[in-house]
């Protein structure tokens, strides 16, 4: 079954591109946001669905009612919930709030239910997989994200960021195996790389590398890149279709590499600026150098004049000691 609200599989749309719709501010977000849904929607066609999210609540659902017959955006955050039917209105969207991690809807309710981004706010994350499992249909599917423990803490050591509770990956399948009797694991984030395919035809389907950015050891390979987090899918049942093919989504505007390129403007002229303010530094260092120098000089100079002062008066009193001495050797 096909939603009537439905349009076709692509991510832009009308209300997708309203001026009035926020978007996360960095790229990676962005992109990772849009790919987790875009991957979500294989699954959500003609179907009633949950979006559950972790004070932020819309964008999402709003992509997934594109084909679904209707969402349920459900969120912890009575402001998110203010908000969302403003900016991510739809006729089959609408926003309730959820005590999280349990689900306001009686048992058997949803056909689908996505939560990403939420269990790592979570103190018991497998509270939430029950809540999904209790609210599903008996063949319904729950889709969720998790941040990978074990590439987060490679990370770390590189950069010194501090992350929110993650899981190794086969924490996290442990997990839902307790619950589902098929669970399949994604590796979920955003990449860059290029892209070669025939201008005169749709893109279907295209064989997959990877590459470590090198233009002296250049090394093509089928490794799969790094990512920071990890989508399930699970169910009781065989997933409908589409399993283990990769999801890929391009930046069809260029937008990444035109911001890449404005930053790097940015940085450029940043660079410039830092430059002027430490020559601007260094020369007035150099000039108060220069005159405690010259400051110095001068205090030397007049030393050297008080000290022959000194010297003359010292000869001076030495010549009246010495005729008084005389003197008085006459008298006597």
């Amino acid at each position: 079954m096909t939603s009537k609200y439905g349009t076709e599989a692509n991510l832009e749309t009308e209300s997708t591109q309203h001026q009035k719709q926020p978007v996360p501010a960095a790229s990676e977000t962005t992109y990772v946001l849009l790919t987790s849904y875009g991957f979500a929607r294989r699954y959500v066609r003609g179907k009633i669905v949950a979006d559950i999210g972790w004070e932020e609540i819309g964008y999402g659902s709003r992509l997934l009612a594109e084909t679904a017959e209707s969402v349920e955006g459900l969120t912890n955050s009575p402001e998110a919930v203010d908000l969302a039917p403003a900016t991510y209105s739809a006729p089959n969207v609408s926003y309730q709030r959820a005590s999280l991690p349990e689900l306001p809807h009686s048992e058997g309710y949803f056909d689908v239910v996505v939560a990403f981004g939420v269990i790592e706010n979570l103190e018991h994350p497998e509270s939430l997989v029950r809540e999904a499992k209790r609210v599903l249909k008996q063949n319904g599917v729950f889709i969720i994200s998790a941040k990978d423990k074990q590439t987060n803490t490679n990370y770390r050591n590189r950069r010194g960021v501090n992350g929110r509770r993650e899981m190794y990956v086969t924490e996290f399948r442990e997990l839902l195996e307790r619950h589902f009797g098929h669970v399949r694991i994604y590796r979920q984030g955003a990449v860059a790389g290029g892209f070669v395919f025939p201008a005169s035809e749709k893109i279907t389907g295209t064989p997959v590398e990877s590459t470590r950015f090198s233009l002296t050891d250049p090394d093509l390979g089928t490794e799969p890149p790094t990512t920071r987090s990890v989508i399930a899918v699970c169910s009781d049942t065989e997933a409908p279709g589409q399993e283990e093919q990769p999801y890929l989504l391009l930046d069809r505007d260029r937008r990444v590499f035109d911001e890449c390129e404005e930053r790097a403007e940015d940085v450029e002229l940043m660079r410039d600026e830092i430059q002027q303010i430490q020559e601007t530094e260094v020369r007035a260092f150099l000039d108060t150098i220069e005159w405690h120098v010259i400051l110095a000089a001068e205090a030397n100079r007049r030393l050297i004049r008080l000290f022959g002062i000194i010297e003359y008066m010292v000869r001076w009193l030495l010549g009246q000691y010495r005729w008084l001495q005389a003197k008085y050797r006459r008298l006597d």
